[in-house]
């Protein structure tokens, strides 16, 4: 699927709510923002959801294999790094209104671009939680196949 880049997207905007809707336009990239952030949020309670569950179980997982001990420590880091993205990549506030540009073309290809940036690194940021909560999976999944094992790091 093709999607338009800042420039293309500005020129489209600026038909569908004309040189009067400016207003619309503001609105419009507000919900987008907001949508953003909303979303980064939940990936952020699931990044915690499994630091906080290591927290309780990492150590009796880690204590069935050395295998389980490299897939939970590399799933959460994985997550801890995606959560990071999401902390100082995604989440920083800009307000729009601060972009500078004239006329008002200059100022949306700005903001466009801005909601982009921070749409991509959302997108890493999913795919980064999604291999760490499957490590995290695997990690148990390895201590489910070992139950006989004892609840001490394996070394």
């Amino acid at each position: 699927m093709d999607f338009l880049d800042p420039e293309r997207e500005a020129v489209r905007i600026r038909e569908v709510f004309g040189a009067e809707g400016v207003t619309k336009v503001w609105d419009l990239l507000d919900r987008q923002f907001a949508t953003l952030h909303s979303r980064a949020q939940v990936l952020l309670g699931l990044a915690g959801i499994v630091i906080t569950t290591t927290g309780f179980s990492g150590r009796v997982i880690a204590g069935t294999s050395a295998l389980a001990q490299g897939l939970i420590v590399g799933g959460v880091s994985i997550a801890l790094a995606a959560a990071g993205l999401l902390v100082w990549g995604v989440l920083p506030i800009r307000w729009i209104t601060q972009f500078p540009g004239e006329p008002p073309d200059a100022w949306l290809r700005g903001a466009l671009a801005y909601r982009d940036r921070k749409t991509r690194l959302y997108r890493v940021s999913q795919v980064l939680l999604a291999v760490g909560l499957a490590l995290y999976v695997a990690a148990i999944a390895a201590m489910l196949l070992n139950p006989n094992a004892g609840a001490l790091p394996a070394r």
